[in-house]
């Protein structure tokens, strides 16, 4: 039990001491992260073609995703997450277009409409942007504990490329896994592109 219970304690304070640093960034340091983002994103392979990415919108202090979505909408197809309140940890994502009209949440989260005719099921995608707490040199990610993206990406195909956006100073030597967690491909930060197994 003590092992569960250093094992819970060790996320916990991880996601803290992270989350505290992060709340210091500013808007204007978080746009030029994802600036940064974005330059290196726009190399990548995948871009040879048209994709169906999935995004989200970034808030308090995460890495800015408003360049990612702009090009993605721009070049490609985007869809970005709406949290189902009926039912907790999961959420479905609807196409986004530049300009179309978003919700603010009860968590004060910025969702696009659940339109039925928008919806983009976790099959569809090719590219998945996804927001994390931390990450480590293998790959494993901690999210902020709500098991929505853990849910979400055990059904994307095979194909689909999982890759991280976050500031160099979320990585830490070693995430301790839950068998739930599930790893991401690839992770770029503003100074690197970590490429995972």
């Amino acid at each position: 039990m003590s092992d569960l219970f250093s094992h819970k304690e060790i996320r916990k304070n991880l996601r803290q001491n992270i989350l505290k640093q992060r709340r210091l960034i500013t808007p204007e340091q978080a746009y030029a992260a994802g600036v940064s983002v974005l330059n290196e994103l726009k190399k990548h392979p995948i871009f040879d073609n048209k994709v169906m990415a999935g995004s989200y919108l970034s808030m308090g202090g995460e890495l800015s995703t408003e360049p990612i979505n702009n090009f993605l909408a721009q070049e490609h197809e985007l869809a970005l997450p709406y949290m189902i309140e009926q039912k907790r940890g999961h959420m479905n994502f609807y196409g986004y277009k530049t300009g179309d009209k978003l919700i603010e949440n009860r968590f004060h989260i910025y969702e696009p409409e659940p339109l039925e005719e928008n919806r983009v099921t976790a099959d569809k995608f090719d590219l998945l942007i996804v927001p994390l707490v931390g990450f480590d040199e293998k790959g494993n990610r901690m999210g902020m504990g709500g098991g929505y993206y853990d849910r979400m990406l055990k059904k994307v195909s095979a194909n689909c490329l999982i890759i991280g956006v976050a500031y160099e100073f979320q990585k830490v030597k070693k995430i301790p896994i839950e068998n739930w967690d599930m790893p991401l491909n690839e992770l770029i930060t503003p100074e690197n592109h970590y490429i995972f197994n």
